[in-house]
């Protein structure tokens, strides 16, 4: 038996996973559409009545809106307003703030037909225009300034009319068609009952008559013949508005059939009236008394399906009760097993909870591995830079400390030695005086030779300050060293210095001399150039600006290796430890520019 019993509790579990699916739905607006067009507007409100326990804040929102309009349609003001208020408040909590203006405008048009609240209508109606202009859109200020329009029907008919004008004008950038035709008809009424001139009315309300027919809409078709009929009595064209009433009774209407027809027969009665004709005025007064009588019956027929729905629901109440008292015993087992089911449940979403947690924790200590793995590399990376920069600079170090060598070198021993020769080699000729003068010449030219031979050697000897020489600085030192390159008719080197007027540290000084003595030589070696310019330009006493550039064959950078001397890549490195930039720029047949920028 108990087995039994725990074998009920499925169906059970799954009708109210089922129930809960079903109530999580929205309703079908198609259908809900259907009954409003239909004029079944209770139908409405009991389909949408389960349905206001969605948890989503805007369907509920919408769902709330559409009872207050079945409410309204049913002439349940309060009803309607109560739901109106709810739905704009859930729109405002779901941050959809057009929306709930929207319903704010509903909200207005309820106040504007009760003449306690005409001013509070008026007052909201404000309010929406206010914000209509912070969006800036067009639908909504056509919408705001109708609505305002329509309140100055009555008592400033001149500014009404001003107040349409606007609406259209807005209306004209972002049309809406329902806008449009209720300014239509709005207008109609101010042009006929107000300003009386029936003629503009009719110009409206045509409009209005000719999207209707466009469209097929019945209803519209016969709400605009009742407009049209109203002007044409204002007029005094009885016959013409009693043939429109007559056309407008031969629709067959799906919506507020009766209310429709109940008006025709009123307007009717008006107009026969005023041909004296007074047999057919009291016909269609009596067909209208009828039809208002019927409209108020099936009110009550509402009233008494509401009572029945809520007395059938206390019935339902008590035999449940009584049920439950029956089987009470069978019930607190059935909440026993249903709390064991729920606890079983709970452990296995603990469970499954937990797993995901672990494995989550796993895939985190697995990413945090990876990481650290990433930065061993960078670090890796970034120790084997500063060993290459080092490299570097030990190379260059090298390269001047065997320059000063060799220097030294020349000028201790091979300049002494060519010194001496040259002082004996002129004691040698003056012990000869008698030569003859081929042998004269010959000692002159060898004299000079020897001359030529220690100035060279003294040269060398003096580029121990690594190519500054002298005390003269880096500027002199590169135009020296461009001259020097500078080959008559075949490549000319220009040095172009600009804000250079103190002497730079001495070590800075020689490495930008390397620099661009290394470009200037791979110009010469591989470019094939006639025309090289070293631009040297100091900033504000911040940074040093070098640009070289050539006229000659280009190249490409990213094939660059490093060659004999310092080499492109270590001048690219060099600068880079530095904190200077390198760049290069070279297009083939167009030349190079390479461009260094070294702060101070």
């Amino acid at each position: 038996m108990k087995q039994n019993e725990s074998y009920r509790i499925f169906p059970l579990i799954i009708f109210l996973i089922i129930s809960g699916f079903v109530f999580s739905q929205t309703p079908d607006y198609a259908k809900v559409d259907k009954l409003i067009t239909e004029g079944r507007n209770y139908s409405v409100i009991k389909y949408l009545t389960p349905f206001q326990s969605i948890k989503n804040k805007e369907e509920l929102a919408k769902v709330y809106k559409y009872i207050a309009s079945a409410y309204s349609k049913n002439n349940q003001e309060d009803k309607s307003f109560e739901y109106l208020t709810k739905s704009k408040l859930k729109y405002l909590e779901a941050g959809n703030k057009e929306e709930a203006m929207g319903i704010t405008l509903d909200i207005a048009y309820l106040f504007t037909t009760q003449k306690h609240n005409f001013k509070k209508a008026k007052r909201i109606i404000q309010e929406y225009i206010v914000f209509a202009k912070e969006t800036e859109k067009d639908d909504l200020l056509a919408k705001g300034y109708s609505s305002w329009a329509s309140t100055l029907i009555e008592e400033n008919p001149e500014e009404s009319k001003k107040y349409f004008k606007k609406a259209f004008d807005h209306n004209k950038k972002a049309f809406n068609e329902k806008t449009f035709t209720t300014i239509n008809n709005n207008l109609g009424v101010l042009y006929s009952e107000k300003l009386n001139k029936p003629d503009s009315a009719l110009f409206y309300f045509n409009k209005n008559l000719e999207i209707s027919i466009q469209k097929n809409d019945l209803d519209e078709i016969c709400t605009n013949y009742i407009n049209i009929a109203a002007a044409y009595y204002y007029k005094g064209e009885y016959q013409e508005a009693i043939k429109l009433l007559n056309k407008a009774n031969e629709i067959e209407l799906t919506e507020y059939k009766d209310n429709t027809k109940c008006l025709i027969h009123k307007f009717l009665s008006f107009n026969f009236e005023a041909l004296n004709d007074y047999e057919n005025a009291y016909n269609h007064l009596f067909e209208h008394t009828t039809l208002q009588n019927k409209i108020n019956a099936e009110m009550q027929d509402i009233k008494v399906s509401e009572l029945q729905i809520f007395y059938e629901t206390k019935e339902k109440d008590l035999e449940n009760k009584d049920l439950k008292n029956k089987n009470s015993l069978l019930e607190s087992k059935r909440k026993i097993n249903l709390l064991v089911l729920f606890v079983l449940i709970g452990v296995l979403i603990s469970i499954i909870v937990i797993s995901l947690l672990t494995v989550k924790n796993a895939k985190k200590k697995q990413l945090i591995a990876e990481q650290e793995k990433l930065l061993e590399k960078q670090k890796l990376a970034t120790t084997l830079k500063e060993h290459e920069l080092q490299n570097i600079d030990l190379m260059l170090e090298s390269q001047e400390h065997e320059r000063i060598k060799m220097a030294n070198e020349l000028h201790d021993n091979l300049g002494s030695m060519l010194a001496t020769l040259k002082l004996n080699f002129q004691n040698l000729k003056r012990q000869k005086e008698g030569l003859i003068d081929e042998e004269n010449k010959l000692y002159e030219k060898t004299d000079d030779l020897i001359e030529e031979a220690y100035q060279k050697v003294r040269d060398m000897a003096h580029l121990k300050n690594s190519g500054i020489i002298g005390n003269e600085g880096l500027v002199p030192a590169v135009k020296k060293m461009a001259d020097k390159m500078s080959i008559l008719n075949l490549m000319e080197m220009n040095v172009i210095p600009f804000g250079l007027k103190d002497r730079l540290d001495n070590k800075l000084e020689v490495s930008l001399f390397r620099m661009i003595q290394e470009l200037c030589t791979n110009i010469i070696k591989h470019a094939k150039a006639s025309e090289v310019n070293i631009y040297l330009t100091q900033h504000n006493g911040t940074d040093i600006n070098l640009i070289i550039e050539d006229n000659g064959i280009g190249f490409d950078p990213k094939a660059m290796k490093s060659s004999d001397g310092m080499g492109l890549k270590n001048i690219e490195k060099k600068v880079e430890q530095m904190g200077g930039t390198f760049s290069i720029d070279s297009i083939k047949d167009k030349g190079t520019t390479i461009i260094i920028d070294i702060p101070l």
